[in-house]
């Protein structure tokens, strides 16, 4: 089965899963045949995905998306570690990368789901690379950017953590925490990286400037510069969302991976004067939604499935547990821990 959106559903296609309101009321059980009159009432009521049949999906699915993802991982794994040694970076390689992801972000469902089950501790500075770009691609739909301004997003994503290479591995894979020093080398990545990107013609300056300012914050409290509201290029602020949201769902040598719950509840937090609110705030709004349909296992050990997202809180969604219903909204003392794949 695939979950999309119902504004991508023609009428004809096949449910996969019982459909069910937020207080858990079966709208639509599995095997329903969905209809035109179907969609309208569920756009209404604020339901924007379901589960259809595989066999009737749309074209491309997760099989698909997860050779786009191999393929562009390997080739930015290639061109990071060939700009560690010294050698120029690859714009046909690169550009035509970003259009490989470009072309994939048709169905966020197919982006978070791959993005859970693709992450790799090991590789996190090449899969982030990926993750970063294609969250930012995704997020700059949502906000209907140009799509000469969505390539831009793609590549500043891509390359944003190009710095790094030049960081000792050492301080990059050490498995506790950094020392001051260390983390203060570790920072060096951003002017590092502007350095490596600002000697191409065909990277535009504000991708170049996205890849050095991407940690600064809109309070002033970020690095290198220290840089402050509206001096933070407008793809930097966006870079900076989809970094963090990728940072806290990943596990890395010094940190557990957390929720997406968690990620969309800390992004919505910091969109309080050091993050982008409108980039933010689009992405806590619509990201947690998504996960309508996955298994979770709830801070009180139990077991059951997202089968609602609050549209006024959407990192409290309504899960249900064998015979009975939570709704985190309601029950604040019961949180989601984990997302079960």
């Amino acid at each position: 089965m695939q979950r999309i959106g119902i504004d991508r559903l023609k009428p004809g296609l096949e449910l996969a899963k019982d459909l069910y309101s937020f207080d858990g009321q079966l709208l639509l059980a599995r095997g329903t045949v969905i209809e035109s009159r179907h969609l309208s009432r569920l756009a209404q009521l604020g339901i924007s995905h379901l589960y259809i049949l595989e066999s009737a999906s749309v074209p491309g699915g997760q099989e698909a998306f997860g050779k786009v993802y191999e393929q562009s991982l390997n080739t930015v794994k290639i061109f990071m570690l060939e700009a560690r040694l010294g050698q120029p970076l690859p714009r046909n390689e690169v550009l035509d990368t970003v259009d490989l992801l470009l072309n994939q972000v048709f169905d966020e469902v197919n982006i978070f789901k791959q993005l859970r089950l693709m992450k790799e501790k090991d590789e996190y500075l090449f899969t982030h690379s990926i993750n970063v770009a294609l969250l930012g691609i995704l997020m700059a739909r949502w906000l209907k950017l140009d799509e000469a301004v969505i390539k831009q997003v793609g590549l500043a994503g891509i390359l944003h953590d190009i710095g790094k290479v030049l960081v000792s591995p050492e301080i990059l894979e050490k498995p506790g925490p950094l020392t001051p020093s260390e983390f203060e080398e570790i920072k060096k990545h951003t002017v590092l990286g502007y350095n490596l990107a600002s000697q191409y013609d065909w990277i535009p300056s504000e991708v170049s400037n996205a890849v050095l300012m991407h940690h600064e914050r809109l309070d002033g409290s970020g690095y290198p510069l220290g840089a402050s509201g509206e001096s933070i290029g407008y793809l930097a602020r966006m870079i900076a969302v989809a970094d963090m949201y990728d940072a806290i769902t990943s596990a890395r040598v010094y940190s557990p991976k957390e929720t997406p719950y968690k990620a969309a509840e800390v992004l919505w937090r910091e969109s309080f004067g050091k993050l982008d609110p409108k980039a933010a705030k689009v992405f806590y709004d619509r990201a947690a939604s998504f996960y309508v349909g996955q298994r979770v296992r709830l801070s009180n050990g139990e077991e059951g499935e997202v089968i609602y997202t609050n549209p006024t809180w959407p990192t409290r969604p309504t899960v249900k547990v064998d015979g009975k219903f939570y709704d985190l909204a309601q029950d604040r003392n019961v949180t989601i821990k984990e997302i079960i794949d």
